[in-house]
């Protein structure tokens, strides 16, 4: 077999778990890893119709589409068992959910949006990683 096709099977007969899939770098990475052999990619996110489009957009026979808020530990951990339920195993979990905070300066700096912001992009991929495992 050549490196170019065993490259592109990469990801051949794998599960794979992309939270925040629905846009941005993670519906990104949902179409590429779709060209990878996947035996399934879930779109994990809040964006409801967007991530059902995107999954739709890549296949169903290849993409499915659950939401889940991974600031919420029970949904990131039901999300995970639904997978391995669903699909026999997970082997890969990609963390990419994220929020991003308007550009502030130091003295404009809201608290709660930094606390929000620290929320969804560190524990939410720690919780992730968690129920991954």
């Amino acid at each position: 077999m050549t490196e170019a096709i065993i490259a592109k099977k990469r990801l051949e007969g794998k599960v794979v778990i992309i939270t925040g899939g629905a846009s941005g770098i993670g519906e990104a990475t949902a179409r590429l890893f779709a060209h990878h052999c996947p035996r399934m990619i879930v779109i994990a996110d809040i964006q409801d119709q967007k991530g059902q489009d995107v999954a739709t957009s890549i296949g169903p026979h290849i993409c499915s589409y659950v939401h889940c808020d991974v600031t919420d530990e029970l949904q990131v951990k039901s999300m995970v068992d639904w997978t391995v339920k669903n699909y026999g195993q997970l082997d890969v979990m990609f963390s990419n959910a994220g929020i991003i905070n308007p550009n502030q300066t130091v003295l404009e700096l809201d608290l709660s949006a930094y606390d929000r912001l620290m929320w969804v992009n560190a524990r939410g991929m720690a919780t992730c990683v968690k129920h991954a495992a």
